[in-house]
């Protein structure tokens, strides 16, 4: 019983200071990628503006891409041009960031957090398509959407490590982000683009973040 006792009145100083510590910050820049089951990547720059050291409201502006392509738009005498093939878009995306107080060991701070947020991605598509009717000339023609998913919910989850200003954070992340809808509303010579490309409305995959606190 002394020595529990004396490992709680060692350990509650130190998560004392390391909270006094937090209190002391408001902004937090971070440097942020994810990978995900839909094989897209995801890279973004954020900022919170923490309130308390337990609540942070800010948000990100990043891009997304499709590294790994499951569908080929084409047909007799035309096909998407290969450069456009992989969908991607550019984002923002405002979000609350919850911590749990801060356990202290030595010069680390360790807690969990969670980030719920919602994605809104530019509301346009363009891809280019290549005809080859009087082959071997190639002609080029343009289309473009304003339909589809512009929006989706998701939240990210996972453990944050600071040591001084600096911190690491990584975890688990889930969303309803469908990255082939946007795609699935163009057309070309009458035919849809919606039997090229699956859908996928569930998405998951890993986060990592990098910041630094003032």
């Amino acid at each position: 019983m002394r020595k529990l006792l004396s490992v709680v009145l060692i350990l509650c100083p130190l998560i004392v200071l390391a909270n006094d510590m937090e209190d002391k910050t408001h902004h937090r820049w971070g440097f942020n990628g994810a990978l995900t089951s839909s094989d897209s990547w995801q890279v973004e720059f954020s900022y919170h503006y923490m309130f308390s050291r337990c609540i942070g409201l800010g948000g990100s502006a990043g891009s997304w891409k499709v590294y790994f392509e499951e569908g080929w738009a084409s047909a007799k005498n035309w096909n998407i041009d290969e450069d456009d093939n992989k969908p991607s878009n550019f984002y923002i995306r405002p979000s609350v960031l919850l911590k749990t107080p801060a356990w202290r060991y030595r010069a680390c701070a360790w807690s969990l957090f969670a980030e719920p947020g919602v994605m809104m991605n530019v509301p346009y598509q363009s891809v280019c398509i290549e005809s080859t009717q009087n082959w071997p000339a190639i002609e080029y023609d343009y289309i473009s959407t304003n339909k589809g998913q512009w929006l989706a919910l998701d939240v990210r989850l996972g453990v944050s490590l600071d040591i001084g200003p600096c911190g690491i954070s990584a975890g688990y992340m889930m969303s309803n982000h469908d990255v082939y809808s946007q795609y699935r509303h163009l057309s070309y010579n009458g035919i849809s683009f919606k039997e090229f490309y699956p859908e996928k409305p569930f998405m998951q995959g890993v986060y990592i973040s990098l910041s630094y606190n003032l």
